[in-house]
């Protein structure tokens, strides 16, 4: 038997396992810590891929707005939100992100203000109910002294 040797180009060629690009989210990690409540774990997150430029940086600083500012976060940080939004609004000015941000901006500046102006109707108020605790003690002194005085005017008449 006379077999033809086999030239390499003509051997039959090993399956070739198919490339697979597997292109991560650089956000999926901070999406996860924030699902599970890691508010905090999260924004270190997105502080890292803003400083590492591993994602797009206004939407680091959006999600760093996002979940300082969240209801359930219980460790909320309006002031550190603002900064984020605003940062994001003035470095980032073409960002599809500046309108969101600027609405956030907006609503946490609304809230800092009612916020303050609680702060300064509550210092008005402890101030008036000092004032009226002192005007009770006044009118009560004021009461024992006309009393005071009642008592030695019987008791100047009864002599």
């Amino acid at each position: 038997m006379n077999s033809a040797p086999v030239s390499p180009i003509s051997a039959p060629l090993p399956p070739v396992p198919p490339v697979v690009q597997t292109r991560t989210d650089p956000f999926e990690q901070s999406k996860a810590l924030f699902s599970q409540g890691q508010y905090e774990a999260a924004i270190i997150e997105n502080q890292k891929i803003f400083q590492d430029r591993k994602g797009s940086p206004d939407v680091a600083l959006f999600n760093m707005g996002m979940i300082s500012a969240h209801p359930t976060n219980p460790k909320k940080n309006y002031p550190r939100a603002l900064s984020s939004f605003r940062t994001l609004v003035k470095d980032y000015p073409h960002s599809p992100m500046v309108d969101p941000a600027k609405t956030w901006i907006t609503v946490l500046e609304e809230h800092q203000k009612i916020a303050d102006e609680k702060r300064s109707l509550t210092k008005e108020r402890e101030a008036l109910l000092q004032e009226k605790d002192k005007l009770k003690y006044t009118i009560e002194k004021s009461r024992q002294v006309d009393i005071d005085i009642e008592k030695r005017r019987r008791g100047t008449l009864q002599k």
